[in-house]
């Protein structure tokens, strides 16, 4: 068993939209918290106040002028810096406590341990300056997280795996590492044809040294546990290959089933468990980061993977696998060998282990 630190404090939940309806809320938070306490966690993780730390460490990932702005933002109330993105006068003390868990999870992991960020504002949308690679939006995102603690960490050893599973591309990060070869950016996530940010093709493998180091696992609507099951082999075929000692995860919840009225994937809580279990026994140490999740998925999905990250032999949740209907298995089969391809002609030495997938519709 391994025993998970959660660097939680009240001033998360200080990042607030009142007087205004929004899906990224404190009540989030909530059901994080709740799902910590549940029983199979019992003794497997501890939940400790990190410090408050110094936010220009996200001048790492951030420009200065960008950080600047979107904290001083805040302290004229709630403030939108894009028709889904607000910052609050709680932001500016809510992103000094995220920089303090960062350094601590970073801490952690550098002897060996396994932490887990139960913070917000999310950050994986959030490029260099706000918007990233074109997307429209911040997508709710303030500062990224995951990334300034893949930062800190690749400092010590290289090279350093990000694995964002959320439902949307993690377009920030992969931004901050596109000329980064010290930092293999690995995203699953739902066809970026039909869904924000637009991007994160299987195409789209980073610039330079790093071309062939950024990999997106790109999944159809409607993806039943068969097709996630299968991507989490081909990320876990390529971490045997780099073989990391630190793995940082932008943890998003949102592509469980019924997460949301937005969420169209179909996937149940094995998904996470084995995510959680399979990828952090290949690393020394592991940083996991809140992203997204609205509803169901912050409390089956979070306890599975929590779960899985403590060691625990078995899914505590349990959920029945679903499959995919045929034309869902067929797009991800096309967007498998589109990867294998690009990947092939960049030079990349990932390409070899992207296997095509044999599944069967249900």
């Amino acid at each position: 068993m391994s025993l998970v630190t959660v660097l939680y404090h009240d001033d998360f939940m200080l990042h607030s939209p009142e007087p205004y309806q929004h899906p990224e809320n404190p009540a989030r938070l909530r059901r994080v918290l709740e799902a910590l306490r549940a029983r199979s966690l019992e003794g497997r993780v501890q939940v400790r106040e990190p410090r408050e730390g110094n936010s220009s460490v996200f001048t790492s990932v951030h420009s200065p002028s960008y950080l600047k702005y979107v904290l001083s933002l805040g302290d004229q109330g709630v403030s939108w810096i894009d028709a889904d993105t607000y910052v609050s006068p709680g932001t500016r003390k809510a992103v000094a406590r995220l920089a303090g868990a960062a350094d601590e999870a970073v801490s952690l992991a550098l002897e060996g341990g396994k932490a887990f960020i139960a913070g917000r504002p999310p950050g994986h949308h959030a490029g260099i300056a706000g918007r990233a690679l074109g997307a429209p939006t911040n997508g709710f995102c303030i500062v990224n997280t995951a990334a300034l603690v893949a930062r800190m960490l690749s400092a010590r050893s290289k090279p350093v795996v990000v694995v964002d599973f959320d439902l949307h591309h993690g377009n920030g990060t992969q931004e901050i590492f596109w000329d980064d070869p010290n930092i293999i950016h690995i995203d699953i996530h739902q066809d970026p044809a039909t869904i924000y940010p637009g991007v994160g093709f299987p195409e789209d493998l980073g610039t330079g040294e790093a071309k062939g180091t950024k990999v997106n696992i790109v999944t159809p609507p409607y993806s039943g546990d068969d097709i996630y099951m299968h991507a989490l082999s081909v990320v876990r075929a390529i971490v045997e290959e780099v073989k990391p000692d630190y793995i940082v995860f932008s943890a998003g919840f949102d592509a469980y089933r019924g997460d949301n009225d937005f969420t169209v994937m179909n996937v149940g809580s094995r998904f996470y468990w084995e995510a959680g279990r399979t990828l952090s026994a290949l690393a020394k140490g592991v940083v996991a980061v809140l992203e997204g999740g609205y509803g169901v998925g912050l409390e089956r999905g979070l306890e599975a993977f929590m779960a899985g990250l403590t060691g625990l032999s078995e899914d505590p949740v349990g959920d029945r696998e679903s499959a995919s209907m045929e034309s869902a298995l067929r797009f991800y089969s096309r967007a498998l060998a589109r990867l294998k391809k690009a990947l092939k002609e960049a030079g990349s030495p990932y390409w070899d282990v992207v296997e095509e997938p044999g599944l069967r519709p249900s």
